[in-house]
Order: structure tokens, then sequence, then C-alpha cells
């Protein structure tokens, strides 16, 4: 059995050693400090030395669990993914383990999402709101990213597999079908939705780009006095992307 820690894959097969528990006990203590820090005054204003202070630490003593600042921010921004990507596969997995119909299994991981985004705002707020300054994410966050992206686009896949990936016709030269469009999402379409036409890759980026922006206009207090009921509005928009992905014509 794996996991992925810290950007790393362990065996955790083997027993570990009191030291080894101790650590991840304080790990854990820091990580949960640093995030009510968060909560409470953003990202750009975490602080190793204030964290710990909190937790009664000398900050050489935090030093040993967290180089830097960004260290910490690191380990705080993969948690928050792999934590996102888990609920995310666990309501795709529950959705085809109950054989429910193409609509069911795919809003499962749109509400799955805004679930998760209202029980973890900040920690929502971490990794799709404003960059922080200075900081640069590390490429270990596309592990869990990709994790995520796979629960979502999981039904187009199924469709287009058995033939009922239904896409509307491109409508002018600067369709989503051009050469063009085709070489900017090539990333995509080869580590994600290989073989399917560039069309469907352009959707999928445009339904998980629409599902990152409604939920965090919900979530940041955008929709205040403009939307009476976030969540009507978010349903009628998942049920959107599943006609406009070609999942549910």
């Amino acid at each position: 059995m794996f996991s992925l820690r810290n950007g790393k894959t362990d065996d955790m097969s083997a027993p570990r050693t009191a030291r080894e528990r101790v650590k991840d006990e304080v790990t854990s203590e820091i990580l949960a400090a640093a995030r009510a820090h968060l909560a409470r005054e953003g990202a750009a204003a975490l602080s190793l030395r204030s964290i710990a202070r909190d937790l009664g630490m000398a900050p050489s003593a935090l030093y040993r669990y967290f180089s830097s600042r960004d260290a910490l921010l690191s380990a705080l921004i993969l948690g928050a993914y792999g934590a996102l990507a888990d609920q995310a596969e666990h309501a795709s997995e529950a959705a085809y383990a109950r054989e429910d119909g193409a609509m069911a299994r795919w809003v499962a991981v749109p509400r799955a999402m805004r679930s998760w985004a209202r029980g973890h705002p900040h920690e929502w707020g971490l990794i799709f709101g404003s960059p922080v300054p200075g900081y640069e994410a590390p490429t270990e966050t596309i592990t869990p990213y990709t994790r995520l992206a796979q629960a979502l686009v999981r039904p187009i896949i199924e469709a287009h597999e058995h033939g009922s990936l239904e896409l509307s016709a491109p409508s002018s030269s600067a369709s989503p079908g051009t050469a063009p469009l085709a070489r900017a999402v090539q990333p995509v379409t080869d580590g994600l939705l290989p073989g399917l036409p560039t069309v469907a890759v352009a959707q999928a980026l445009e339904a998980f780009a629409t599902l990152i922006g409604i939920i965090s206009l919900e979530l940041f207090g955008h929709w205040r006095n403009t939307v009476l009921e976030p969540e009507v509005l978010f349903e009628a928009t998942i049920s959107h992307l599943a006609s406009s992905t070609g999942v549910c014509p």
C-alpha cells in the first residue's frame, strides 16, 4: 500500500518508529495551527514565528519540521488539493457503484467539489484564490490536481468510449475545432483526454473553469443581493454543463 505524502511515495506497510509517530503528530499540530492562521489572516500573512508562538515552540524547533514559510504553504496546498481530490473520487466511485445514469454520474463530482469548498472555504481560497506574492506552488500539486480532473471528466471519457458523446458542431472558422486551439489544449489532450476531439477537450476545460468560478463566487460572497439561492443556480449550471460537454445531450 502506498500513499503520496509531501510529494513523495512512501511504503506504508513498514511499521513506524516512535520518533516517526511523534514527528507526524507534531506536524499535524503545526498544520492545524497554520490552517487557523490561514482563516484569520490569509495566506500572505502566514508566519512560522507566529505559529511557533501559538504552539509554545521555539521558532528553531518548528524549522526542523518546515524549513520555510513556503515549505509550510506547500504542505497546506498539497493537503487541501489531496482532500478535495479524495472527496471528488469518493463521490465518483459511489455514483458508479450505484450504477446511476449518466446525469447522476456527471453531477456527483461538481456537487462534491461545492460541498468540500463550503466546508473548507479558506483552503479552497488557498488553491483557487489569489496567488500568494512571491510564492510558487510545487510541481507535486500536479498529482492531486490531476486526480480531481480525472474524477470530473470520467463521464466524458466513458461517453466517448461508448459512442454516446454528442458535441455541438463547430459554428465558424473560429470554433474550438481550429488548429490554434488544438495546440493550446494539447497538454490536456495528451495527459487527460487522449483520443478525444479538440472540441470535447475545450468544453471539458470550460466546464472545469465554470465550476471553479461559480463555487468561488458563492464562497467569497459575490452573489450577495444578486443570487438569492446559489444552490439552485449551481444545479442549473451543472445540468447545462452536462449538455455542453456532450455527456447528456
